[in-house]
């Protein structure tokens, strides 16, 4: 399933990615998503023009009706990795499903999501954020129904980052 998701920043780009390599948005995104349980930073960094973070994310059973079911917490556990070139203003991101075992084995066969990541500047000085991607899940049956679930998670959790960017690039 391929995705686009468009948000519209009141701050310039420049701003915008200075919040995008802010130490702090994975603990405001946090805040800002019900879903998760918790974000960890793994990795966070800048080298040379090129940033690169990797988020470990904890997230609570995505609907009410399976809460109580035996769905393992090891399948709601996933690592985002993201790299962003700045002179680009773009990057790309991919996500790393992590579970115990033969779980994480077999899931990560059956999973995958990845995408770009882009910063454009516009003319009134605002900044358009536009994340691509493609969510596959090859499970029989249910597996169109997991990457539509997969994908509306992607968008809320998109959603409270650009919430959470919002915040930063007003503390500049």
């Amino acid at each position: 399933m391929q995705f686009e998701i468009t948000h519209e920043i009141d701050a310039p780009l420049d701003v915008v990615e200075l919040a995008l390599m802010s130490p702090y948005l994975g603990r405001m995104l946090a805040t800002r998503f019900a879903a998760l349980e918790s974000v960890a930073s793994i990795a966070h960094g800048v080298q040379g023009r090129e940033f690169k973070r990797v988020w470990r994310f904890q997230a609570k059973p995505p609907l009410k009706l399976l809460e109580g079911s035996r769905i393992p917490r090891a399948l709601l556990n996933w690592d985002d990795h993201a790299a962003f070139r700045l002179d680009a203003h773009a990057g790309e991101w991919h996500v790393v499903p992590r579970a115990d075992g033969d779980l994480d084995a077999a899931w990560r066969k059956r999973f995958r999501a990845a995408g770009t990541y882009h910063l454009d500047a516009l003319s009134d000085g605002r900044t358009r954020r536009r994340v691509l991607g493609d969510v596959a899940v090859q499970v029989k049956v249910i597996g169109k129904l997991v990457e539509r679930i997969a994908y509306l998670e992607l968008k809320k959790a998109y959603d409270a980052e650009a919430d959470a960017l919002r915040a930063l690039c007003a503390l500049t």
